[in-house]
């Protein structure tokens, strides 16, 4: 079951296009949903460079493209085909999505551009248009086919806007991968931080703690005032502690003054006797 071009067609079925505009607004952690239970981790090197996959910046890409396609599901085309063959005692909305829409998707990556992992870029995207139609569980198998269908619609209407984004993030991953920072991973998702550390600091105001064990130390780092860490590894909000070794410095001098307080008192006493 697959939507055809004419089902995007503005003449043939009065398709109407919205500019594509970010859902959430930008902050240190870019547009990340920070909502639910996260498990973030830094990534630093190779580690990093493997996680850069676009399947994992679906979520750094997720609201960015919303160009809608209002129109129904006509009888020639996804819809009344979907109803047809739906079992209301098995309905599935994102694996139904799926199937109606990765193959288009994959096809029309591969018009556009012939020489990129079509396959993983029409399923990523199809993952995160499919994700927003059926957040909520189906109960019909109208419900079911609208949701699946609309999804795959929407991938089409956004095709062009989401894969400048995966382009566009892929590059800010692969970039925070050569920094000592590295990359914020959330649930195995690329956080695309304008800043990795001020994104740890906020991540902390917010509750979620940071694995940076991988930076090299697994007590953190501070720069320039900011961020913090744990002996665990993890990090919290509201600056940091000196790391440790950092006071050798001063315990050196409180060593050397109290030699020298010592040897004075010795020279006084034998010059008394």
């Amino acid at each position: 079951m697959r939507v055809s071009n004419a089902f995007l067609s503005v003449g043939a079925l009065g398709v109407v296009m919205f500019a594509a505009s970010a859902a959430r607004a930008d902050g240190p952690c870019g547009t990340f949903d920070l909502s639910g239970s996260l498990d973030c981790k830094v990534k630093v090197q190779a580690d990093c460079q493997a996680s850069c996959g676009v399947d994992k910046l679906e979520a750094s890409c997720d609201g960015h493209c919303n160009a809608t396609a209002d129109t129904k599901c006509t009888k020639d085309d996804c819809g009344t085909q979907c109803i047809a063959q739906c079992d209301p005692a098995a309905l599935d909305c994102f694996a139904g999505c799926h199937a109606e829409c990765d193959q288009p998707a994959i096809d029309l990556c591969k018009q556009k551009h012939p020489d990129a992992d079509c396959v993983s870029q029409g399923k990523a995207q199809c993952d995160i248009h499919c994700k927003d139609n059926c957040k909520v569980p189906d109960t019909t198998c109208e419900e079911h086919c609208n949701k699946c269908c609309l999804g795959s619609c929407q991938v089409q209407a956004n095709f062009d806007c989401d894969f400048s984004c995966s382009v566009d993030v892929k590059a800010h991953c692969s970039a925070h991968c050569t920094q000592p920072s590295g990359g914020i991973f959330c649930n195995g998702q690329f956080v695309d931080a304008t800043d990795v550390q001020q994104c740890i600091t906020y991540l902390a105001t917010k509750g979620i703690k940071v694995d940076i064990s991988a930076q090299g130390s697994a007590s953190g780092s501070c720069t320039g005032g900011n961020c913090g860490g744990n002996a665990d590894g993890s990090v919290k909000a509201g600056g940091c502690a000196a790391a440790p070794g950092s006071n050798n410095g001063l315990a050196g001098t409180f060593a050397i003054v109290g030699i020298a307080v010592g040897l004075n008192a010795w020279k006084r006493r034998r010059k008394d006797r």
